[in-house]
């Protein structure tokens, strides 16, 4: 069993969003600096995984600048160090997969806001446990960012192991000195840095510890968590600035080559630059059969997706591949393919069903991700399938589109398949970017006679100051379903809302065991 694998999946996924948040935080300071940046490692930036299967993952940076190639490591604390984790026994170290020129950012990352809630109780013969944890983050103050070069140069610090529900990898260190607060420099000291607090103007001083580099001068202005001095020089200011271009052929170095880091990110970078010259090269590395699997999968994205090449015959064998893992990825190339044909293939998939539920899963995530009517037409249709789990997928996938799907849903509210017509008003219902239009023309769906369920359910499950003027005369003109809207408001807006179950008496659901066995035939 991997040692990852001992880490509980309430630990486990706390820690992956975390992480995801923080390469969110990266790209918009990177971004803010002029930068274009985009996902390098699958997923650096998300928090979807399949527990089923677990990936092989690349050891690359997290981030790319699609600009100027600028490679980018995002290591999320939760507070202010200058530390990474690293394994010698399965060859993860702290800089595998990177090069002198790649930056390590430092982002801190905190809850803003937290809420737990839980409930639990036992039956006859069945016992019953549900939690909810909510959790709102934000990056406190400055991102640090040093070179794999600047690191390399300066002998870290071993600390104590991680406990094993985090992997017991051991943890190395550079000394450093973080601003507590934002501040103004008020004199650098040989042995001490002077600051001055902004909140309310006191004189604060910071211990610079022996070899370390002072990093800023007087009167500079400073933000909480950004270094004041550390045994590594910090990369900042100008040196953290896009030049706006590749450098002269830049993708046809990284695409020579020896270090498959960096030809997949050679393949990788021509796919988001949309750069067409490089066909051959990729050509060559997807018919490899020695090569990683990861740049040949990336070529088979690129071939399709910039050069127009039939994806089909170059996904198929991976498809066919006996491997769990190479299939999985597979199904996730076929995601960053984005064609038309891509989602022909990942609906074949998630339609399929006498496949494996990890790889109907990853369709349906592969279809989300695309985000093309076509797609959201096809999750849409997985609203009807019988496996409970795969319409939980589905549904996932075109809630993370937010708003964009919300117009094709409307036309399903009134669908005469309760299953996609339910799954339908729980999308909008879930949905970022609901218009007073949207709200509008929901509450078209539940006038008349005979109004159909879900727009019914949809407009009591919407905040009622949401919808209060689409349906502001219904009291007079349709007093039953104001009255129905009215149960639907109160129920939503008490205390017992907050505790509700389908099952309370600890029942087992309908079909709970379903993916259970799946997970067990798989393994």
């Amino acid at each position: 069993m991997p040692r990852l694998a001992l880490k509980p999946d309430s630990s486990f996924f706390r820690e992956i969003a975390h992480g995801a948040f923080g390469g969110r935080a990266v790209c918009k300071d990177l971004d803010q600096k002029g930068h274009a940046m985009a996902e390098l490692e699958r997923g650096a930036t998300d928090t979807k995984m399949w527990k089923d299967v677990k990936r092989k993952r690349v050891r690359i940076p997290d981030l790319i600048c699609t600009r100027c190639g600028l490679r980018v490591e995002s290591k999320t604390k939760t507070k202010p160090d200058l530390a990474m984790s690293q394994s010698t026994e399965n060859s993860r170290a702290w800089d595998s997969g990177m090069v002198d020129a790649d930056l390590i950012a430092f982002p801190v990352c905190i809850p803003s806001k937290e809420a737990y809630w839980s409930r639990g109780k036992l039956g006859n013969k069945t016992s019953y446990w549900h939690e909810k944890n909510w959790v709102e983050w934000q990056l406190e103050g400055a991102v640090n960012y040093f070179s794999r070069r600047a690191l390399r140069t300066v002998p870290f610090v071993n600390r104590p192991r991680k406990g094993v529900t985090e992997g017991a990898e051991a943890i190395i260190a550079w000394p450093a000195v973080f601003a507590k607060a934002d501040a103004t420099i008020v004199e650098v000291q040989a042995t001490r840095i002077v600051t001055r607090r902004i909140a309310d103007d006191r004189q604060s001083f910071r211990r610079i510890g022996d070899k370390q580099r002072v990093a800023v001068v007087a009167s500079q202005g400073v933000a909480v968590n950004q270094i004041l001095a550390s045994a590594v020089r910090p990369t900042v200011g100008a040196a953290l600035s896009c030049p706006g271009h590749l450098a002269d052929g830049h993708v046809a170095t990284l695409l020579a080559s020896r270090e498959k880091t960096q030809r997949f990110t050679g393949v990788k970078l021509a796919r988001l630059r949309r750069d067409a010259t490089y066909r051959d090269t990729a050509r060559t590395l997807a018919a490899d059969a020695e090569e990683d699997i990861y740049v040949r999968l990336e070529a088979v994205a690129y071939l399709n997706s910039v050069c127009g090449r039939g994806l089909q015959p170059l996904i198929q064998p991976y498809l066919d591949d006996p491997d769990p893992q190479n299939k999985l990825e597979a199904v996730i190339t076929l995601a960053e393919a984005g064609t038309q044909e891509a989602v022909t293939l990942l609906t074949a998939i998630l339609d399929g069903a006498d496949l494996p539920y990890f790889l109907r899963s990853a369709a349906a995530w592969g279809l989300g991700q695309i985000g093309t009517a076509e797609a959201v037409e096809r999750l849409v249709c997985a609203f009807s399938d019988v496996t409970p789990e795969i319409r939980e997928e589905a549904l996932d996938g075109i809630v993370s589109l937010n708003g964009a799907a919300i117009p094709r849903l409307l036309s399903y509210l009134s669908n005469d398949n309760m299953a996609i017509a339910s799954g339908a008003a729980e999308a909008v219902r879930q949905c970022d970017g609901l218009t007073d239009e949207h709200v509008n023309q929901i509450a078209q769906h539940a006038k008349g006679q005979n109004p159909p369920i879900w727009p019914v359910w949809l407009l009591g499950n919407l905040p009622r100051s949401r919808v209060n003027a689409a349906i502001a005369n219904l009291q007079d003109s349709a007093p039953e379903l104001h009255y129905a809207l009215s149960v639907l408001w109160s129920f939503c807006e008490s205390w017992i809302a907050r505790q509700w179950d389908l099952n309370p008496n600890a029942h087992f659901p309908v079909d709970a065991t379903t993916h259970v066995a799946e997970v067990e035939e798989a393994e």
